[in-house]
């Protein structure tokens, strides 16, 4: 069986944040174009990168105030404003982050899952979304939409062709700038899910660098580990742990292509990757398809919007 593998490398378009109506244009635009003249009735995967849905927790109905200010941190307490006059020792018992995640998250959430879950059905796809941050959500008839604790996680939802969310899935190794942003790890679980294509892996951008986490997604039956990135440096500058090795030379050297060499049932990477400016970050990075030791297909440029994809024959006896 063929299936296609499909990178959605996405700029950040501050635009297309400001409301569900532009965040759906600008999310069904980039879903066609990551399947347009693939042939009908084939498995696809297509995965967004993480924190693709991120602005929407800032800019989503939000006053012009909040997309202008300078830091994520001012554009949160511009947010909270209100709320903080009503309640100046609320911070006292939360830090403004957290706040914001746990205010801002009954608005995201449904916006984010009907537009991708329609990006999945109009594309026929298992469809990796981008990821946001925010305490996980749950929905019961007596209880509605609910948040499932006040924690918050860097996190994000793999949807099936019919639009139905099989899996949400947390981060579970956290960069300095997200341990700054009061998220919290996840545990490992929903990270590797049965589909009709087989078992689909998910590990969000550093998470695919640690070993073991890989090896557990390799043990569970995947053959597939799908990387959504946001990679907060200069592509072609230096490597933070290292300035005398290049970033970029970095991802594509110690990045998926290395990590599924030798794994019993791994076979394929996709790495989807995020560009462009929130606040004070700034994100680069080429998206690839990756197989052991080598790359199938990376995009050209580490900024702007790109479709990167392959076609592959899904291994036989994949689970």
């Amino acid at each position: 069986m063929d299936v296609h593998l499909v990178a959605v490398q996405a700029r950040v378009e501050p635009q297309a944040y400001r409301s569900a109506a532009a965040f759906r244009e600008r999310t069904l635009e980039l879903a066609h174009r990551a399947v347009a003249g693939l042939p009908p009735r084939e498995g696809r995967v297509v995965a967004f990168p993480e924190a693709y849905a991120l602005p929407l927790v800032f800019w989503l109905d939000t006053p012009d105030a909040v997309a202008a200010a300078p830091t994520a941190l001012a554009a949160g307490l511009r947010l909270l404003g209100r709320g903080l006059l009503e309640d100046p020792r609320a911070l006292l018992r939360r830090p403004a982050p957290d706040l914001l995640y746990l205010k801002r998250m009954p608005a995201v959430w449904p916006v984010y899952r009907e537009v991708f879950g329609e990006a999945a059905r109009a594309t026929g796809s298992y469809l990796v979304a981008g990821s946001l941050f925010g305490p996980l959500v749950d929905h019961e008839p007596a209880r509605g939409l609910h948040l499932q604790g006040p924690a918050a996680y860097n996190w994000l939802a793999l949807f099936s062709p019919e639009g139905r969310v099989l899996a949400r899935i947390p981060k579970l190794r956290l960069t300095p700038d997200e341990r700054k942003a009061f998220l919290s790890r996840g545990g490992f679980g929903p990270h590797v899910v049965h589909t009709r294509l087989g078992r689909l892996g998910v590990l969000i951008c550093l998470d695919a660098f640690h070993e073991a986490l890989v090896e557990r997604v390799d043990a569970a039956g995947a053959w597939l580990l799908v990387q959504p990135s946001a990679n907060a440096a200069a592509w072609n500058g230096p490597w933070s742990a290292d300035p005398a090795r290049i970033e970029g030379e970095v991802w594509l050297q110690e990045g998926l292509a290395k990590q599924l060499r030798g794994r019993e049932n791994l076979r394929y990477g996709l790495n989807p990757m995020l560009n462009g400016d929130l606040y004070d970050l700034h994100f680069e990075g080429r998206s690839n398809v990756a197989a052991a030791g080598r790359h199938l297909a990376i995009a050209d440029d580490p900024t702007g919007d790109a479709v990167v994809r392959a076609t592959v024959e899904r291994p036989a006896g994949a689970g």
